[in-house]
Parts: C-alpha cells; structure tokens; sequence
C-alpha cells in the first residue's frame, strides 16, 4: 500500500448482473474496489461486517426496494455517514423520498446512464479529482 494511495471500496446493490458489471468495471477504472450485492439482505448482511466507503443503490429491487434498504440503513446504522447514489427509473417516486434520506443521499442517477456520468459522480461522492 503506498502512503498517498488511498483505497476506496463500493458496496454495489444492483440485481440486474449486466448493469452491476458495468458499474463495477466503471469503478475498477478510477481505481475504485467494490462489492456487489444482488439484493437488500445480501447488502444488509455486508453492512453489518463493514462499512463501505461509498453505496450504489438501486432502487427497484426485488423483496426488498432501495427505499426499505436505506430506511434500514437509518435504523441499523445511524452513525453512517457513507454517501449513496441512488440509481432510479423514472416511474420512481424519487422526488416525494429526498427529503427523507437527504443525510445519506449524495445524487441520483436515472436509468439508463452513461458510464463517465457514473464515474464523475463517484468520483465527486468520494472527493477524487476528476479525470485523475
């Protein structure tokens, strides 16, 4: 480990295993190790044994929904201070939820999205620089 390489890890909660892949090959560019959790109790079960240094989340989950996640985040977790990008379609009722989760919610990001868009807003969540 060298002293100015900092080493960030994503915990990425996706079930779709295309869009995880994407995202985790994304990340792997900037440098970024990650996690992948296919649903809400595999992603809880993570959290419990550590904290990452940043979430990506996906709100339309199957059993448990991004929404149930981060509310169980609050519970569990209140000293989280992790940021979360949300990852929405545009059906969701994203805009009645802000408020709610504001302390943990960094950004959200619609489906689908461009991969320099998710790489830019990792990148600000984690306070790289961008393009480094």
């Amino acid at each position: 480990m060298g002293d100015n390489n900092q080493h960030y890890f994503t915990l990425v909660v996706e079930d779709t295993p295309e869009l995880a892949e994407m995202i985790q090959l994304t990340l792997e560019r900037v440098g970024v190790e990650s996690y992948h959790a296919p649903n809400g109790q595999r992603a809880l079960e993570f959290l419990a044994q550590q904290y990452p240094d940043l979430v990506i989340l996906d709100i339309g989950l199957p059993g448990m929904s991004g929404w149930e996640i981060l509310e169980a985040i609050k519970l569990r977790h209140p000293d989280a201070t992790f940021p979360v990008i949300v990852l929405t379609a545009f059906s969701d009722p994203t805009n009645k939820l802000i408020g709610k989760f504001q302390k943990l919610v960094f950004r959200y990001l619609t489906k689908p999205f461009r991969p320099s868009i998710l790489t830019e807003t990792v990148q600000e969540a984690l306070g790289l620089e961008i393009g480094a």
